[in-house]
């Protein structure tokens, strides 16, 4: 008898914490795109749903509550003339808040992983002041190994080092792989450890920006981790295909206050403000930087992207290697490609994430009888993140065209208006298509079962 009382509890409670959960999921707008999936795990199992949606699936305002709203300087706007998508996407990204385009920059594309490292290991030797540096991945590797000891160099040199890592991103980097550089002077600090303070936010959500300032004055950005596949001192075999920037000028001022932000929600120390960021003129390049995260509300980078696509005319060339955008997105794609816009998706033929692979397949299919192109890059595995639109607005940074970069982790893009800028990105664009094949691949039935249910978990691919 004391066996069914139990049984009893145990069955009304797992229908009360079940109801919880749901109660949790719907009221929370930007899980839509997959409420299906966790409304299956809450029912079925809600003891074990419901503590794994608020471990990994709840994105609630707990983090805003414990980083704060990102905040971003705005200087004064730049007086140049924008044209086309440029002008309109301007006006909506300033009118949600985000930094006016700037100008005085200056912009150099990197564009593969010999350049990057140069100007990178450039960089890191001739700093005076601070480093300070953001990554996803930082590998245990030669690349990473060189890395770290030209950083313990500076740090015993005196300057001021700084490296935060994320822990799932760099899950198989051993902390005592990053001691020699904390004995030598420099601070490491892990983004968002898997097992953490519950109040702190979800572990779902990953710091996934690549920053690299050097004396607050120049910046390294893009797609590239730290690691051998993405860069290093001579070419190596299988080295993936990625683009990456060096600027200077009062764009860095915005990537100081994010790296800053992001430091002190994970150190829960403040920076100091010296020395202060060169806002000086250096260049001719206009730019805005735009970030994506929890910590940006409205999801201004997603929005600035449809809009993008709605006002294309000529040229939506996008760079990605995970494609798997929300049904908004893929709607206004359909639209561009039925009104003759170049609708163009560069993807790699096999990445190195196979469920992404499988989840994409649908889409690349619908952009294929839609009329737009899929162009599948078969010269092995790229990580390339570029959005470039007719001849007057193109992104580069941190991006997937992916739900999870779209509306989870923290990114950074920075677009850039004017056309040479553009036409540089399009031009890297065009020579990554060189090796390539076109068109969706056919697949059997088998494959179009498994693409079903893995789309059923796009969002967290």
């Amino acid at each position: 008898m004391l066996d069914l009382l139990w049984l009893h509890l145990l069955i009304v409670f797992g229908g009360l914490l079940g109801g919880m959960g749901l109660l949790m999921l719907i009221r929370d707008p930007r899980r839509r795109t997959h409420t299906f999936a966790w409304a299956c795990v809450i029912i079925l199992a809600p003891y074990i749903g419901v503590p794994l949606f608020l471990l990994v699936g709840h994105r609630t305002k707990k983090i805003i509550q414990a980083k704060g709203e990102l905040k971003l300087t705005h200087l004064e706007a730049d007086a140049s003339e924008t044209h086309g998508v440029g002008r309109s996407v301007r006006g909506l990204l300033e009118g949600m808040g985000m930094p006016r385009m700037v100008g005085g920059n200056r912009f150099e594309l990197l564009p593969n992983g010999v350049a990057t490292w140069n100007r990178f290991i450039e960089r890191v030797q001739t700093a005076t002041e601070s480093i300070e540096i953001a990554t996803y991945v930082f590998h245990m590797d030669d690349t990473g190994t060189r890395l770290r000891d030209a950083l313990i160099e500076r740090a015993r040199d005196g300057v001021a080092v700084r490296v935060l890592i994320d822990s799932l991103g760099s899950h198989s980097t051993k902390k005592r792989f990053m001691q020699p550089l904390v004995e030598a002077g420099g601070e490491v600090a892990w983004f968002m450890p898997l097992i953490h303070a519950p109040y702190r936010g979800s572990s779902d959500t990953r710091n996934h920006r690549k920053i690299a300032i050097f004396d607050r004055t120049h910046v390294v950005a893009g797609g590239s981790n730290l690691g051998t596949e993405y860069m290093g001192p001579t070419e190596v075999k299988d080295r993936w295909v990625d683009i990456n920037f060096h600027l200077q000028g009062p764009a860095v001022l915005s990537y100081m206050e994010i790296f800053r932000s992001d430091w002190e929600f994970t150190t829960r120390e403040a920076l100091a403000d010296h020395p202060r960021p060169c806002i000086d003129s250096c260049g001719d390049t206009p730019a805005q930087v735009i970030p994506s995260g929890v910590d940006v509300p409205g999801d201004v980078l997603y929005n600035a992207v449809v809009s993008a696509v709605y006002e294309a005319r000529e040229r939506l060339w996008i760079t990605t290697p995970y494609f798997v955008p929300d049904d908004p997105l893929m709607h206004a794609l359909a639209l561009a490609a039925r009104r003759g816009v170049d609708l163009r998706i560069i993807l790699p033929d096999v990445s190195n994430q196979h469920l992404a692979d499988i989840a994409r397949g649908p889409l690349a299919r619908e952009i294929d009888r839609w009329g737009g192109r899929i162009i599948r890059y078969t010269g092995g595995m790229f990580h390339a993140k570029t959005i470039v639109v007719d001849d007057s607005w193109a992104l580069v940074g941190s991006m997937n065209t992916d739900r999870r970069s779209l509306f989870l982790n923290f990114e950074v893009m920075l677009a850039l208006y004017d056309t040479d800028n553009v036409e540089a990105i399009a031009n890297w664009n065009q020579r990554l298509m060189d090796p390539c094949e076109e068109g969706a691949k056919a697949v059997g039935r088998s494959r179009r079962a498994w693409e079903l249910v893995i789309r059923l978990f796009a969002p967290e691919l």
